[in-house]
């Protein structure tokens, strides 16, 4: 690392804490790339071990190391290595992950084609490096309404033009994770689109224990309310029967296909350039009829307020603000799904719940 790197046409930033056992194959995975025009920017988030002496190894001067304080997310050394950053492009890539050699020519193809924030396909590995998934159709399909409600995509698969970032604000540096998905939230309210590709280059390592699995729901969409516990149970025991499991299949195709064809309406849709809609919304229906072997509202729970027992669905998301706009949605959106629990409230004796402070009739 002792000559200057020449100007590059895309900096890859990677936050890496006490990654020396994982870190020198995603740097060769840059080191593979088909595209050479790139500079690799590892920020070590305080590391004590030595990840940093693995990265000053490379002679590459491509590859430089930054080094900070510690500050336990990573978003913090992201926003770090976008202020050292000075290429016309941005790609972020996770210190436990790598790419394969077509990556950065897949995002510069549409980055130089005149997208502004792409996305590119992934493969997932468990601890042996074995593939387990990949992203799917429906992965490659992408509106603001769908971000709000899912959170899409991971850092890994995505690239961006310079300065997009810092004038949303940054990323987060806040602790509670789910960091990506609060900045690409924040993105598509300032009108940013996410261009979606079809090729899966990006491989991903399964950690359990990642912030974004971890994270402890801290909110609920409120469904009605009981006396007593035993009223509360019996309620679950209704919306789980066979009976209305079935009944929720059903609304759940209706509801997610008619919500999808909207989308499919507006201008603001994104699909890969290989996606068939009416794949897609036959994807959709397998999926509620057929393909889903869990329980439909399977996290419906109940928790005690004030003296009542009150029906939750936990909302994963990324804040307060967040939480309201998700319960805004899912109250209208997800109305016919709802309804089942409101039923199964009122024979009970209880108070169905439709938004905030109301009373279903």
């Amino acid at each position: 690392m002792g000559e200057e790197a020449p100007p590059a046409w895309v900096d890859v930033i990677c936050p890496a804490y006490n990654r020396s056992g994982a870190i020198r194959e995603t740097v060769d995975s840059v080191l593979a790339q088909t595209v050479g025009d790139w500079r690799l920017i590892v920020v070590s988030d305080g590391s004590t071990d030595d990840t940093d002496e693995v990265v000053r190894s490379y002679s590459d001067p491509r590859v430089r190391l930054v080094r900070t304080e510690h500050h336990g997310a990573p978003g913090g050394p992201r926003n770090i290595g976008l202020a050292v950053s000075d290429a016309p492009y941005v790609a972020y890539l996770d210190s436990d992950d790598r790419w394969l050699p077509g990556h950065l020519e897949g995002l510069l193809r549409h980055l130089e084609a005149g997208a502004r924030l792409v996305v590119m396909g992934s493969v997932a590995v468990d601890g042996d490096g074995a593939e387990v998934a990949r992203s799917d159709l429906l992965n490659r399909v992408w509106h603001p309404d769908l971000q709000l409600v899912w959170p899409l995509y991971e850092p890994s698969r995505v690239g961006h033009v310079r300065g997009l970032v810092e004038a949303a604000g940054g990323w987060s540096t806040g602790v509670r994770g789910m960091e990506d998905w609060d900045l690409w939230l924040r993105l598509a309210d300032r009108g940013e689109d996410f261009t979606v590709a079809s090729e899966h280059t990006a491989v991903m390592r399964l950690n359990p224990g990642s912030r974004r699995h971890t994270t402890a729901v801290a909110d609920y969409l409120p469904l009605g309310a009981v006396a007593t516990e035993d009223d509360a149970k019996a309620v679950l025991e209704t919306v789980f029967s066979g009976e209305n499991q079935d009944r929720l299949r059903r609304s759940w195709a209706e509801m997610t296909v008619g919500w999808y064809r909207s989308m499919a309406a507006s201008d603001r849709l994104s699909k890969a350039e290989d996606v068939d809609m009416e794949k897609v919304y036959e994807q959709l229906r397998w999926y509620a009829l057929k393909g889903h072997d869990r329980l439909m509202l399977g996290d419906l729970t109940y928790v005690e307020d004030g003296g009542e027992f009150v029906l939750v669905r936990p909302l994963r998301c990324v804040d307060g603000a967040h939480a309201e706009r998700l319960r805004a949605f899912l109250w209208t959106g997800d109305h016919a799904r709802n309804s089942v629990v409101h039923e199964a409230v009122r024979r009970r004796g209880g108070r169905p719940i439709a938004a905030a402070g109301e009373r279903t009739r």
